[in-house]
């Protein structure tokens, strides 16, 4: 008569025991790359918002130089922003971005209504962040009603247009 030397205890402690060291290491393993993730994370979020302030600064340039009445801006400016992105930030709070906007005319002979505009914009954890430069040109077509299409002669008739 044979015997059937086969063992149907089910799994053995060895068993259990090595697919929860497996299980283990496996979960381990992710763990370790979620503060990478969440830094990376961070990093773009950073550089997103940081690209987002520089183009609106790019737009206030443009808004600004379009119109020859407006007066020519100084050589340059920094301000500092909140990580709300919502107001400038006051003295002792703690600052998330520097924008720093350089205006320059053109070295182009024979213009002087051409203007290059540079936005930078650092945070902490970054000496170069983002910049970007554009070039804007200032066009008669763009003065307010009221006003003369001539840069030297711009007088309004309406109630003076405020800048901030």
């Amino acid at each position: 008569m044979a015997f059937n030397q086969c063992n149907n205890k089910g799994f053995g402690m060895i068993d259990a025991l090595m697919a929860l060291v497996i299980t283990v290491f496996g979960v381990l393993a992710m763990l370790a790359l979620m503060p990478q993730g969440w830094l990376s994370s961070r990093t773009s979020d950073e550089r997103s918002r940081a690209a987002m302030i520089m183009h609106s600064e790019f737009e206030n340039a443009q808004a600004l130089l379009s119109n020859p009445c407006n007066a020519a801006p100084g050589p340059a400016y920094l301000k500092n922003i909140s990580s709300s992105l919502l107001a400038t930030v006051t003295t002792g709070a703690e600052t998330l971005f520097t924008v720093t906007k350089t205006f320059a005319l053109s070295g182009v002979s024979g213009t002087s209504n051409i203007w290059t505009v540079t936005v930078q914009v650092v945070w902490p954890g970054t000496s170069t962040g983002v910049s970007g430069t554009h070039q804007v040109i200032q066009q008669v077509d763009y003065t307010f009603p009221g006003q003369t299409s001539s840069p030297t002669t711009c007088v309004t008739t309406n109630n003076p247009v405020v800048y901030n």
